[in-house]
């Protein structure tokens, strides 16, 4: 395939948009419905705020999620992340990758995260 070829190869740019590291996380934890950022990041674990906000800035863009802020009575206004539909027909990809490592991955990773 030729890098232009590749341009126009859905596959190719599915799995540009989902392979940044932390963005299928994301995708996972918001499929149990919106989380502020605070909880996101707790749910996500072992991601620093900056790369946290670029991911989701970028999901956002790629129409994956949209960022409701709300007014908290004075205090700093809170963002809450949810799904946008074709974030939600990502599921059957997450549990697709599920099913997989279930079957093929029975062994605990023998290199440090």
């Amino acid at each position: 395939m030729t890098d232009h070829s590749l341009s126009f190869c859905p596959v190719f740019r599915a799995i540009g948009v989902l392979q940044e590291k932390w963005v299928l996380h994301i995708i996972r934890s918001l499929l149990d419905g919106e989380k502020g950022f605070n909880e996101l990041a707790r749910d996500v674990g072992g991601c620093n705020s900056a790369t946290l906000t670029q991911r989701l800035e970028h999901l956002e863009m790629q129409g994956l999620i949209r960022k409701r802020t709300e007014d908290s009575q004075g205090k700093l206004a809170r963002s809450v992340y949810s799904l946008t539909p074709a974030g939600q027909e990502l599921q059957s990809v997450i549990q697709a990758i599920d099913g997989w490592a279930r079957t093929h991955l029975t062994t605990p990773d023998p290199t440090p995260a």
